[in-house]
């Protein structure tokens, strides 16, 4: 995404419109053009020895795509390591003889002499003369392959498990006609994946396409990604540490394509005995957990489909490949989430110096979130927030994901990996990560603890960067109601005095609903986005029987119908509130906001011709 390049030095290349991608190079009619893009240096989430990396361009028939990386220790930058030269109807060549004192080059793999911290990319794109190159995607994986191998942590299986099968159409290696057919499982696998998503090919076409012509190998991981991101999907080489973390891309409507290694019967029902290394498409998960795969090592395509043994299947992929894959998707199925600190959701593409954003703000997405793609528009795209159900219209019954128009550049590829903690502090400092807070209720994944009070969090892009454990809450939360409704208190008091946003629901500007979502969020309460679906998400109590963090809903003045307002109860006939009457967060009495007394309010009452409603969220069964 656009964002993703903050930084980068950039020669030959101008900004381009999503989909097509991020940058374009320069065109020339009479002579080739040359374009190239350096990313800022990286510290990485944990010492390294091993790096993958992919890109995708859309590219003319001769032009070229190569993408190099360097490392860096405490002191020392390496020398460039080239992952190849790529050209849709050229030679795709990987480099020989790439070794220095730093590492060297294992063909599609960088494997280090000792362990680093800081890296960084190049993209060098080559358009022919009258040619338009287009960068879509750059991705950099890195591994500390002396971890040791946690076989619990790779195989369990979360509470909340569910079975997935994609429907990913079969192919059989073994039944190309060719001499050379127990080598092209991987372009046997890919064209599994291409054709699932509408792109029909054959498996030799693409085992033509994808050919290292210096190693004379159809399984070059770079290559492979190349190949599928040049034909419009986003592809590119990762690895994943547990079973868990694949059952989320599954689950998101992407199949994986994974490198295995076993030896004699350590993988049963496969159709080769044992393997120094081989891909195959994971496209589910049965009831029991067990991997659903389309092996393409089956003699025959009825034979294709397999079911693998969880624990068996996580030792031949992620502990002896540290579990390598490609994920190849379309960008309509891409995670995409807000970069830090947040985008604000609009309900149309807005045109500079000509509308005003507070006419069409709908709400703000926070780092993180969960975010669906529409469609895009110039620098804009439409998005879903799946993480802000509401009723579109009154009349539905069902709850949709907010949807509206963010910036293109405020936009990122979100990870799939569960958030273990939210953040409690209005503005929480952070250091590293290229900024320096994060909003209260950005949902985050903590990596591992550096120096106390410290610990490290994934952000969106693969970014990372260092927070105090004090400003975060630790996922699930378990509070008795007491304290919960205390903390609940606690956090809402952090925005009295700030100013009313409307459309706001973070540290940098709230709203009535806004504040309400956000605070419920910190301690794990999930509400829906605005004020009437919140009284919908709620049950009625009586006024003498509310407590600290119970819900006050108010419709528009002359029209009961429409509730428009939500407060916060705080205790002995105090509220909490967003609201327009001030412009600021307060804490007032029940008297003060509508002229009437909390003793004897009734639910449904009208005060200043706002019918007043008195509401609930967290269980009895959590008062016990």
């Amino acid at each position: 995404m656009p964002g993703d390049f903050e930084n980068a030095e950039i020669l030959g290349f101008k900004t381009a419109d999503l989909p097509d991608g991020v940058f374009k190079t320069l065109t020339d009619s009479s002579k080739t053009v040359t374009a190239v893009l350096t990313s800022a240096p990286m510290k990485t989430a944990m010492p390294f020895d091993q790096v993958l990396a992919g890109a995708n361009a859309a590219l003319g028939p001769r032009d070229r795509l190569e993408l190099a990386v360097q490392v860096k220790n405490e002191t020392d930058w390496s020398p460039w390591f080239e992952f190849g030269v790529f050209s849709p109807s050229g030679d795709k060549t990987s480099l020989k003889g790439q070794q220095n004192p730093f590492g060297r080059m294992e063909i599609d793999t960088l494997v280090l002499s000792s362990k680093n911290r800081y890296l960084r990319y190049r993209i060098t794109l080559t358009a022919e003369a009258a040619s338009q190159a287009f960068l879509r995607l750059v991705s950099v994986t890195y591994t500390d392959t002396a971890a040791p191998y946690n076989e619990a942590c790779a195989i369990k299986k979360p509470a909340a498990f569910k079975q997935v099968r994609l429907d990913v159409p079969v192919v059989s290696q073994m039944a190309q006609q060719v001499d050379y057919s127990k080598d092209i499982c991987s372009p046997a696998s890919l064209t599994m994946v291409l054709n699932r998503f509408g792109l029909r090919t054959q498996v030799l076409n693409t085992a033509a396409c994808v050919l290292d012509a210096t190693e004379n190998i159809y399984g070059n991981w770079t290559f492979n990604t190349m190949y599928a991101g040049g034909l419009g999907l986003y592809a590119w080489p990762a690895r994943f540490d547990s079973l868990e973390e694949a059952a989320l891309y599954l689950s998101a409507g992407i199949p994986l394509v994974a490198s295995v290694t076993f030896g004699p019967d350590e993988l049963k029902r496969s159709p080769l005995k044992k393997t120094r290394g081989h891909l195959l498409v994971i496209k589910g998960f049965n009831a029991k957990g067990d991997i659903l795969a389309n092996d393409p090592a089956a003699p025959d395509e009825k034979t294709v489909e397999r079911v693998y043994d969880r624990k068996e299947f996580a030792r031949a992929w992620l502990k002896n490949k540290s579990g390598t894959a490609y994920i190849i998707t379309p960008f309509s199925n891409m995670p995409l989430t807000a970069r830090p600190p947040l985008a604000e959701l609009f309900a149309k593409p807005l045109e500079s110096g000509k509308d005003d954003k507070a006419s069409f703000i709908e709400s703000q997405i926070l780092p993180l979130e969960n975010v669906r793609f529409g469609e895009t528009r110039n620098a804009w795209l439409k998005v879903e927030a799946s993480e802000q159900p509401h009723k579109e219209n009154r009349a539905d019954k069902n709850l949709t994901p907010y949807s509206g128009w963010i910036e293109a550049r405020l936009a990122a590829f979100r990870p799939l990996m569960e958030p273990d903690a939210v953040i409690r502090t209005k503005r929480a400092s952070i250091k590293e990560g290229g900024l320096s807070e994060l909003s209260i209720g950005t949902r985050v994944r903590i990596l591992g603890r550096d120096k106390n009070p410290f610990v490290r969090i994934l952000l969106p892009g693969g970014d990372n960067a260092l927070i105090s454990e004090k400003d975060l809450n630790l996922l699930p939360i378990i509070l008795k109601s007491g304290d919960l409704r205390k903390k609940i208190i606690e956090t809402a008091r952090q925005f009295l005095g700030d100013k009313y946003y409307w459309g706001g629901r973070s540290g940098y500007g709230i709203d009535c609903s806004g504040l309400i979502n956000v605070i419920y969020r910190v301690w794990g309460l999930d509400l829906p986005r605005n004020a009437d679906d919140q009284l919908s998400a709620s049950f009625p109590v009586k006024p003498e029987t509310m407590l600290p963090g119970d819900l006050i809903f108010s419709s528009k003045a002359g029209n009961h119908s429409a509730i428009d307002h939500v407060m916060l109860y705080s205790g002995s006939g105090m509220l909490i509130e967003a609201t327009k009457d001030t412009g600021t967060v307060r804490e007032a009495t029940f008297a003060e906001k509508f002229g009437a007394d909390f003793k004897k309010a009734k639910n449904g009452m009208t005060a200043r011709e706002k019918k007043i409603f008195f509401r609930r969220v967290i269980k009895q069964e959590r008062e016990k």
